[in-house]
Order: structure tokens, then sequence, then C-alpha cells
């Protein structure tokens, strides 16, 4: 090391020790972002479907951004409860439920919540009109879950998936 190089080296160290003094310095990290907060997974095997689902209030319970679950929705493990997920199709990163018009009568559709596996069986595929509401028939009595999205041959409908299970 050259003399220009260590006088050049005691004068940076004498200029960080007047600015920050004798302390030791401290690593300094990047302030990480809270992750959000993940509370469901969705996992349709027969369609290559698995997401995570995210609270009701998270920023990330966009439909825009990922597989929704709507504000009326219940969880899976309230008792006769319906559980409302919802996500778009057509083409596109976000088309998460692109394939859900491939689904029949008796597939399955697993939600994982709390650990727990919850499996529905499909009961009724059916139309709705696109107009921003899902109805739903809450005079059934057992555990539910409705998916929608798009129709794929029908612009002005939705695309309707209900399922029920029994507690796993």
């Amino acid at each position: 090391m050259s003399k220009l190089s260590e006088e050049l080296i005691k004068i940076v160290l004498t200029i960080l020790l007047s600015v920050f003094g004798t302390e030791e310095l401290k690593e300094v990290k990047p302030v990480e972002k809270p992750k959000e907060q993940e509370i469901m997974t969705i996992r349709i095997d027969k369609i290559g479907v698995e997401n995570k689902i995210y609270s009701k209030k998270s920023k990330s319970n966009d439909i825009d951004k990922n597989v929704i679950i709507l504000n009326e929705s219940d969880y899976p493990d309230k008792e006769n409860g319906t559980v409302l997920i919802g996500a778009h199709s057509g083409t596109g990163s976000i088309a998460y439920f692109k394939r859900l018009n491939e689904l029949v009568i008796d597939d399955e559709i697993v939600l994982i919540y709390k650990d727990n596996r919850y499996l529905y069986k499909i009961d009724n595929i059916s139309k709705d009109n696109k107009d921003g509401k899902i109805r739903v028939d809450y005079s059934i009595k057992t555990n539910r879950l409705i998916l929608y999205t798009c129709h794929p041959d029908d612009k002005g409908s939705y695309l309707v998936i209900s399922a029920h299970t029994n507690l796993h």
C-alpha cells in the first residue's frame, strides 16, 4: 500500500469518527415490508390451480392481483358456512380460473385453512348475470364453497361453481 493510500485511509477514518463518533458503525439492513398474511390456499388439482388467498382486509385480496375471498364470505371452519371465492379467467398472468369451465359435477376442490384440509365436491355448475353480485342460496344447510369467474362463452355472465363438504 502506498503512502498516499495510507494517508487517504487515515483522513477518511478521521472524518468518519468525527461525524459518527467513536461508537461502532452498525450494519444497516433494509427495512422489510410486512408480509401480506395468507389465510388460505385453494387447490384444484384437475386444472392445476394452487393459489394463496389473503385476508379480506389485505391489499393483496384484490381480483386484479390474486384469487380473492369476498367480504360476505364465511371461512371454511364455520358450521354451515358459505365460502365465496373469485378470480379472473381468460388469458394473462392473473387469469387464475382460466380453466374453471373444465370442471364437472363430483370434481374435487381443496381449501387449506388453519392447518385443516377441507375437501369440497362440486354439486352444481351454473351461469349468473354479471352484475357485480353473486346469488347464493343460503337455505342449503351444509358447508359450501362457491367459485366464480367470468363465463368463457358468455361475457355477460359469471360461471358459478358450487360445492359442498363435511368438516374434516
